[in-house]
């Protein structure tokens, strides 16, 4: 069977939807399950079937309570959080929670954080590393700092996120490039090393379906095999994101459908990376 249509979708990273408008102050006490209920509605309208939430604690397990298996959890450990290595530990044993994520750049500025030379950062690998639990690393550009936290963690299972470039609305414009691409390239050769594709289009020069950047695609595919590749949209932060310039009817960011459209029907990829890359990948990387 060939059909796209029967392949799951799985999106390695959504962020919690918030309403536009505030909520009344006799329904702020349900702002969650209105959070899970606007995450839910837009996998829905664009087909995507499980979504990796990396939210709050409150947001991932109202989600495990309505819908089980829809919303695996990430927790995000702050790098001034206190004992990081005993929050690894009691993060594995939360059962809707997949994995953790470390803060290594700093999105507002594209930079490394200081924290990390200081080696703050090393008692939540080696508590991850010992407990078996998967890290999605931000490094915002700065990803060829993870050579050593790899060799250093062989059985630590780290995951870039966003390619390894620091990308806009999030980290100022100026910062966004290819330049730190090739150091995301290099780390194929560890190989707990994976990679979260996700925002590749901000970096494109050209509308849907963003043909531009495929050369860098390929190299991707080519240096850590699709096997080693998960999905994802980020869809709450790529609907504040401009597109390539150009006369469009309506500025809205880019949509989460474009986001996974432009792989998902693309010839470029065949069927069965397609399972890997959109479902497959996720869920053997992060055991769920």
């Amino acid at each position: 069977m060939s059909n796209i249509e029967s392949i799951e979708i799985v999106d390695a990273q959504i962020h919690e939807p918030k309403p536009q408008a505030p909520l009344p102050p006799e329904l702020e006490e349900h702002a969650v399950l209105f959070q899970v209920e606007l995450a839910r509605e837009a996998m829905d309208a664009v087909g995507v079937d499980v979504a990796v939430a990396v939210t709050s604690e409150a947001f991932i397990a109202r989600a495990a309570d309505l819908y089980p298996g829809r919303f695996p959890g990430v927790v995000t450990f702050w790098p001034l959080a206190g004992d990081l290595a005993a929050a690894a530990h009691r993060v594995r044993g939360l059962p809707a929670v997949v994995a953790g994520r470390a803060l290594v750049g700093n999105a507002a500025t594209a930079e490394l954080r200081p924290e990390f030379a200081q080696s703050v950062f090393d008692p939540l690998f080696a508590a991850a590393e010992e407990v078996g639990l998967p890290m999605f690393v931000s490094t915002h550009g700065n990803c060829a700092v993870m050579a050593k936290v790899a060799e250093r963690h062989p059985a630590l299972t780290l995951i870039i996120d966003h390619i390894g470039i620091a990308q806009h609305p999030v980290s100022p414009a100026h910062t966004q490039s290819w330049n730190a691409f090739p150091d995301l390239l290099d780390l194929a050769r560890y190989p707990n090393v994976h990679v979260k594709l996700c925002g590749a289009p901000l970096l494109s020069e050209e509308h849907f379906p963003f043909k531009d950047i495929w050369p860098r695609l390929d190299a991707l595919f080519a240096a850590f095999g699709v096997d080693r590749v998960m999905w994802a949209s980020d869809y709450t932060r790529m609907r504040l994101a401009d597109l390539p310039a150009g006369e469009r009817p309506r500025r809205r960011g880019m949509s989460y459908a474009d986001s996974l459209r432009y792989l998902l029907l693309s010839d470029r990829i065949g069927f069965e990376d397609k399972r890997a890359l959109f479902g497959g990948s996720a869920r053997r990387i992060l055991g769920f």
